[in-house]
């Protein structure tokens, strides 16, 4: 009979997998870690094309978005928390994501600080488990030049445009609209507890029984 502790392991080394699948454009294994029926799975992250779907099209979008080369890196994946209830588990995990973004001719790197929800869910009753959705939630960001010094400048302002995202997301929402993209100004951040507490709060009614899913929303709109 499995363990508590086992499952969490597998849990572990699965979300961690999936990461690093990701970012290194390694797109059947990616899915592999995602349950077979994508209309089970729910993706909502901003930091690519403010998506929000099911993991098929997630990962289609993600693909031909791919440079063809590495650029984005999770650079840290630090999980807090992972719970066990029979063959449902949930997630909670500290996540640095970062990027080299150009604009106007200067190199710069974006890191953005979030906190990262997951629902899982285990096909049999011994294994394996398999993901069912990726949710952020925004702490910090940053957006640095590649080559500080005096030789380095920077053709970046403060906007009124900027002024109104929020600031945990802020640097992310300035390298989104560079690339003609728009993004929501309303996603989940620390200056937002309610819209936290919301999103953790349907992972662990998750955990406890619930089957109501978040509504898919199309987005036309890093």
């Amino acid at each position: 009979m499995r363990t508590v502790d086992l499952d969490t392991a597998e849990i572990s080394n699965l979300l961690k997998r999936e990461c690093y699948h990701r970012d290194t454009a390694q797109w059947d294994l990616c899915r592999a870690a995602f349950h077979p029926d994508a209309s089970k799975t729910y993706i909502n992250v901003a930091w690519f094309n403010r998506y929000e779907g099911d993991v098929d099209e997630f990962l289609r979008t993600s693909a031909t978005m791919h440079e063809g080369k590495i650029n984005t890196i999770h650079s840290s994946f630090y999980l807090v928390n992972i719970h066990v209830h029979g063959r449902r588990a949930i997630s909670e995990a500290f996540c640095l994501v970062t990027s080299g973004v150009t604009i106007c001719g200067v190199d710069y790197e974006l890191a953005s600080h979030m906190r990262v929800g997951s629902r899982l869910e285990k096909i049999t009753d011994n294994g394996p488990w398999r993901m069912l959705s990726l949710e952020s939630a925004y702490i910090r960001d940053r957006l640095s030049s590649a080559f500080p010094g005096p030789t380095a400048t920077s053709p970046l302002v403060m906007s009124n445009e900027m002024i109104k995202y929020p600031k945990a997301y802020r640097n992310l929402a300035l390298v989104m609209l560079s690339r003609g993209l728009k993004p929501r100004t309303d996603l989940p951040h620390e200056d937002d507890q309610v819209g936290i507490q919301r999103l953790f709060d349907r992972n662990r009614a998750f955990l406890k029984g619930a089957t109501k899913r978040p509504k898919h929303i199309v987005l036309s709109m890093l």
